[in-house]
């Protein structure tokens, strides 16, 4: 808890950051907090991550949009998961090897400790705790690990334990899956996990075991049809499963699929062993082939990997792990395709199993080498765990640090994606924020030179044009943002209000009526409308509705 309270500490008072700004600060729903922190709202948006939403209103409601108490939960959140993962990773130590739980093992104590501590303060779990929007990892994984502990309590061989106690413990096994399945869906793999961590721990000639092994070709005949039946349906039906979205019409769901081996083979496994180089908006390349080398090669490689495990003298220990990480990684990295190839945060409950297989690395190593030098071992084993922990500490605090603001988290974007639009729009946006005009109009010039077909960057800059009194330049972004996204009631506020400057009555006139038919309760077009009825129309009856309806809408109205 210290050590995490440390190394966390200085983020704190870090601004809201990404799209949190639109989930939190600007989000319509959480302007009427009480419609949500009820049952009602929960069981309405259950499946739309309504626990999530619920959460953030509760912050809301204690500490309106100041972000200490946002941060405050999910670093108490992390602390909280940090404390499972001890535990947690301990049992299953004692699972696996027949072990009693009551036992001082000095590799079981020894391997939970550096796992949790590896999990506190991983560099790449500060997008997790940092980004507040990343609160779905934080939140889902209390409930997944919580309900995985009570699973492992469940099934304890050392004493026996009451069927009524038995029966508590699936209920609230239960009631914490569903409860995290509106955090987050990653939750859905959490009955598979439990369901091979049974079977990893069971002797080769236990009853279910037994049981497999005589069924082992039905099931494995029903499997095979399963998944080919799923896979056909996933490619060729896009909507299937995340119905119409941007991410399925600009990347596919095949080109997805095909992007995640490399991604998770070249990209997590990189950041996990050398955190260096943290990315908020990496840029992933996309693959578009199946004969792509880094689709071969990766898979090559996390065959590999699995194939290691299986001859390892752990097998099992070390095979569960891999599934671990692949299983609880899949709904993000498989056939769910979404807007961004790679992310920090998604690895976040994921990344446990490969903690817990470098603290038994750094645990076994010295004793295969030392074998027969325990003291000697204990010093290696001692002095590596500290070193890796101050590295992974100082590179963590350091990340806080850029996190910091806007600027400095894009800047530094910016440099690692230098080719990627998304980092040169968000820098222009933090500069408008800070009020450096001069440089939000630069970065917002090359955002439109690298594609000129992107709405926020015509609309910002447009803005910006104005303060700066090119209107003509600001009318044709105008325009053109008009075009991308014609929906937007601002865009066609602003050009009434252009065209009512330039005595352009009718086109002033089409453009505010379209702002209030998107927005009926848009107050300043109204007002305008209002205007134009009363000044350039003479129609002093229509320009009292506008101006009245303005007025109800919005009575400091000038």
């Amino acid at each position: 808890m210290v050590l995490g309270s440390l190394v966390y500490g200085n983020h704190l008072q870090n601004p809201f950051q990404f799209d949190t700004v639109a989930y939190i600060t600007n989000h319509h729903r959480l302007d009427n907090i009480n419609e949500q922190l009820n049952i009602n709202y929960l069981w309405k948006e259950f499946i739309h991550r309504g626990l999530l939403q619920i959460s953030l209103a509760f912050n809301v409601h204690l500490d309106g949009f100041r972000t200490f108490g946002y941060h405050l939960l999910n670093l108490s959140l992390h602390l909280i998961n940090s404390v499972l993962v001890y535990f947690i990773t301990f049992r299953i130590w004692c699972y696996f090897r027949s072990i009693d739980c009551q036992s001082k093992d000095d590799e079981t104590r020894f391997v939970a400790l550096f796992t949790a501590v590896l999990f506190l303060i991983h560099p790449i779990q500060t997008e997790s705790v940092i980004y507040i929007m990343s609160r779905s990892e934080v939140f889902a994984g209390t409930f997944y690990l919580s309900s995985f502990l009570l699973f492992q309590i469940y099934l304890v061989r050392d004493r026996p334990i009451k069927t009524s106690f038995k029966v508590l413990i699936l209920f609230i096994i239960s009631i914490a899956f569903i409860l995290g399945f509106s955090v987050k869906q990653t939750l859905i793999t959490l009955p598979l996990m439990l369901l091979l961590y049974f079977l990893f721990g069971q002797e080769s000639e236990s009853p279910s075991i037994r049981w497999l092994n005589k069924r082992k070709w039905g099931i494995g005949f029903i499997l095979l049809v399963g998944i080919s039946l799923l896979f056909h349906k996933l490619l060729t039906d896009e909507l299937f499963l995340i119905g119409e979205s941007t991410a399925g019409e600009d990347i596919g769901r095949l080109n997805y699929m095909l992007t995640q081996p490399s991604v998770i083979f070249y990209y997590y496994f990189k950041l996990l062993l050398f955190p260096i180089n943290l990315n908020i908006d990496p840029d992933i390349q996309l693959v578009t082939e199946w004969w792509s080398w880094k689709f071969i090669t990766a898979l090559i490689g996390i065959a590999g990997l699995i194939y290691f495990c299986c001859r390892a003298k752990e097998n099992r220990l070390l095979l569960y792990f891999i599934c671990w990480f692949l299983i609880v990684l899949s709904p993000s990295s498989s056939i769910i395709t979404l807007s961004d190839l790679a992310a920090e945060h998604r690895t976040y409950l994921a990344s446990y199993s490969f903690y817990a297989v470098i603290a038994f690395c750094v645990y076994k190593v010295p004793h295969l080498v030392f074998f027969n030098h325990s003291t000697k071992c204990r010093n290696i084993i001692l002095v590596i765990s500290i070193f890796i922990s101050i590295i992974f500490s100082g590179l963590t605090i350091q990340r806080n640090q850029i996190w910091a603001s806007e600027v400095s988290l894009w800047n530094d974007t910016l440099k690692k994606s230098p080719q990627k639009i998304r980092p040169v729009i968000n820098l222009a946006h933090a500069y408008t924020t800070t009020g450096n005009i001069d440089l939000a109009v630069e970065y917002f010039e090359k955002a439109l030179a690298l594609n000129p077909n992107i709405f926020a960057t015509n609309f910002n800059l447009a803005n910006l044009y104005l303060k700066r009194g090119r209107e003509e330049d600001a009318l044709r972004l105008l325009q053109t943002a008009a075009l991308i996204r014609p929906k937007i009631p601002e865009t066609h506020e602003l050009l009434g209000e252009i065209y009512l400057k330039r005595k352009q009555i009718e086109l002033a006139e089409f453009h505010l009526k379209r702002a209030v038919e998107i927005k009926p309760d848009y107050a300043l077009s109204m007002r305008n409308l209002g205007i134009i009825y009363y000044f350039h129309l003479k129609k002093p009856e229509e320009a009292a509705a506008y101006f009245s309806r303005a007025l109800s809408i919005d009575p400091n109205q000038k």
